[in-house]
């Protein structure tokens, strides 16, 4: 018979035989407990003072899926009143301390209660929350007297929420230079509307600041101004379009005497059958209904011609054609730098081209190219690629320029010589200077040029002249960064449009990796960054800046999509000029590296003036847009006007967007009818964190004449 002792022993090694180590009450083994700790949502990296991160964890391995939370800095346990770590409670909700921590990162510990052996750690980077207000580009921002300016303001990190208070301070004396009203339903905006006759100084200053966070603040200097346009000043201009006899271009430049009014310049006009040399008289005139919008009017010998312009905070504008007489087309306006106004500003430099028009007989036709320039005024050596409606230019290695000439006048308009030896043609085009330096990769010295040919007798075509930075070796090492190439052509029929934005990288060795959207004549190809396509480039030996690359198509594909060939000309690493080497779609445009990363939503919130660039066919409609993007977490909604060719009143816009973290995105009006865009950005710099540039293309498949759109700040 087995005694009390022995059979308590048995009945003690039974359990120990089959639950194993104590858990708890468990039933399960604390050798196979896994504690995993988490955001929700998932994966947040940082967030700033103040603010609060659910955490979540996950208990495998045993029925008790208690935690116990704890803070820490590297194995070392936060103290202090308060604690500089933050704090957290028994559900797993953290926030963050009013200052971050030195060093920023704070470990968060979940340990299981059923073994507290078992652990886990999530790394969390405190940071202050930092506020940038736009449009900021311009320090102190112009405002037209009488007119107002809607200011944006963004806070980092992304989870901060996006609500401020808005203050003035002007110079002359409180609400002695404007007023500030902020928006009632976000009031991440505010507009400022200045007095028609502010008394001196006109200049004030606005800022916002965090309601999470007294130290997140930013302010922008204002001054009150009689004109968006500068004093004393040259701009320089482009346009390209249609009118009733086929494609028109014009190009040219204005001065503005010491209040910014207009007194007079010059233009080349280019249509199908006529070309011509005009003076812009001194009752040409811009007038102002917002600081970023307005009416161009440009009087010559020829009648008036009027621009719907979007200004961006820089002072510079995209424009469009907004009159009765029947032209539709897009262009921008520049402020120049007379400074440049001379042939010394070229010499010694090479420049690379692109150029877009109609040949003799009214068929598309691109031409590309590099130049270079000596001291005396001519051009020694370069080389040219045509695509003149699917027929190349005779050499394969492009055709070569010798014994050409240039000459800059003091008000900035000149005029150029390009032979081509290989063809027996030469060109002829009246160039304006805008501004820049030679020999620098950023803020290149750049001309608009227009052909001034009887367009009877050689191609006529409109275009931008880039100074070539010197400093890339130009092989295959130049290209090999993120990039974004913008293409328009014709479809097979050569009436309707077919535009294209690529997001690729180079690896320097003749690869190149890529997606891209594309809106063929209302034909919708969706990129799919998740299966990029490969191609291959190459430079041209011997050629300073010439490649080869090949595009589009899909040759992933079976059997495969052709790609498309095309020659590149840069005009410094991973930018330049695109041209199609032999298709009837006559594929321009150009490519430009995409300096940021990590993109976010809040980082595109502002405002942004965007414009249609040349368009492909007269069946576009150009468009004139002032964008305001709104960032309030979880919601990214935008607004604005737009004024559309064709449609006199300006329409009021409405939607969503989003932005992806590879630096693509996707914008959805909902007012003044449903439209569909996917849209690339090209840079969101430090330290403002805020997208500064983006291009876009509408895919509505019933859009079979789309256009590429830019954007900026």
């Amino acid at each position: 018979m087995m005694t009390k002792k022995l059979w308590v022993a048995v009945s003690l090694l039974s359990v120990a035989l089959s639950t194993g180590c104590a858990t708890g009450g468990s039933g399960h083994s604390g050798a196979e407990i896994k504690v995993t700790v988490n955001t929700n949502p998932a994966n947040q990296p940082n967030v700033g003072v103040m603010l609060t991160v659910q955490f979540v964890a996950t208990v495998e391995g045993t029925d008790n899926h208690a935690v116990t939370w704890s803070l820490n800095q590297n194995g070392v346990a936060c103290t202090g009143n308060p604690n500089p770590c933050g704090s957290i409670d028994a559900n797993g909700l953290y926030t963050a301390p009013a200052v971050p921590p030195n060093p920023a990162t704070v470990n968060v510990t979940a340990t299981s209660v059923a073994n507290t052996t078992k652990s886990d750690t999530y790394n969390l980077v405190v940071l202050p929350i930092t506020v940038v207000v736009t449009p900021v580009l311009k320090n102190p921002l112009s405002v037209v007297q009488g007119v107002s300016q809607v200011f944006t303001a963004t806070a980092t990190p992304d989870n901060v929420p996006q609500t401020f208070d808005w203050s003035i301070v002007c110079d002359a004396g409180t609400d002695l230079c404007g007023t500030l009203t902020p928006n009632a339903n976000a009031s991440s905006t505010a507009t400022f509307t200045a007095m028609q006759n502010p008394p001196a100084p006109a200049i004030a200053h606005i800022t916002a600041t965090s309601r999470v966070s007294a130290s997140g603040t930013a302010t922008v200097d204002v001054q009150i101004v009689k004109s968006r346009l500068n004093p004393s000043s040259t701009y320089a201009f482009h346009f390209s379009g249609f009118d009733a006899t086929g494609p028109i271009a014009v190009a040219g430049n204005f001065a503005t005497d010491g209040n910014g009014a207009i007194v007079g310049g010059t233009q080349d006009e280019l249509t199908a059958v006529t070309q011509a040399t005009r003076t812009i008289d001194n009752s040409s005139v811009l007038t102002a209904d917002a600081n970023v919008h307005g009416t161009l009017t440009l009087h010559t010998s020829a009648g008036a011609r009027s621009y719907r312009v979007v200004f961006n905070a820089q002072g510079n504008a995209r424009l469009i054609e907004f009159d009765n007489t029947g032209r539709r087309g897009s262009g921008e306006l520049v402020l120049a730098t007379p400074s440049k106004f001379n042939n010394n500003a070229l010499a010694g430099s090479a420049f690379t081209f692109g150029l877009t028009g109609i040949d003799t007989v009214f068929k598309r036709t691109g031409f590309v190219g590099v130049f270079h320039s000596d001291v005396a005024g001519n051009i020694d050596s370069g080389l040219l690629d045509v695509n003149d409606f699917g027929i190349p230019n005779g050499n394969p290695n492009g055709n070569t320029i010798t014994a050409g000439s240039y000459n800059i006048g003091p008000d900035g308009r000149g005029t150029m010589t390009v032979p081509d030896n290989d063809s027996g043609k030469t060109y002829h085009y009246a160039v304006y200077v805008v501004g820049g330096a030679t020999g620098r990769a950023s803020n290149p010295l750049t001309l608009f040029a227009i052909s001034m040919d009887d367009p009877q007798s050689n191609p006529g075509v409109i275009g931008t002249i880039v100074s070539q930075d010197p400093n890339p070796v130009y092989d295959n090492s130049a290209l090999k960064a993120f990039t974004i190439i913008n293409l328009t052509g014709l479809d097979s029929s050569g009436t309707k449009a077919q535009v294209s934005l690529t997001n690729g990288t180079g690896d320097g060795n003749g690869h190149f990796t890529a997606s891209y959207d594309a809106n063929n004549a209302g034909q919708i190809v969706k990129a799919d960054p998740a299966h990029p396509f490969s191609y291959n480039y190459a430079f041209t030996a011997g050629a300073k800046g010439r490649y080869t690359i090949d595009l589009l198509g899909n040759p992933n594909a079976n059997p495969a999509v052709p790609s498309v060939h095309f020659v590149l000309y840069l005009d410094a690493a991973n930018r330049g000029f695109v041209l199609d080497q032999s298709s009837q779609a006559v594929y321009t445009g150009t490519m430009d590296p995409q300096t940021g990363s990590n993109f976010a939503g809040s980082e595109l919130a502002g405002s942004f003036e965007a414009a249609t660039a040349s368009s492909a066919t007269s069946g576009v409609s150009p468009m004139a847009t002032n964008f305001l993007f709104i960032s309030a977490l979880p919601n990214f909604t935008l607004a604005g006007v737009r004024d559309l060719t064709g449609v006199a009143q300006p329409q009021t816009l409405a939607g969503t967007y989003t932005v992806d973290v590879s630096g693509t995105g996707t914008m959805q009006l909902t007012q003044p009818a449903a439209e569909n865009y996917v849209i690339y950005f090209f840079d969101n710099p430090k330290p403002s964190n805020t997208i500064q540039h983006f291009v876009m293309i509408n895919v509505d498949s019933a859009n079979a004449n789309p256009a590429i759109t830019f954007g900026e700040r």
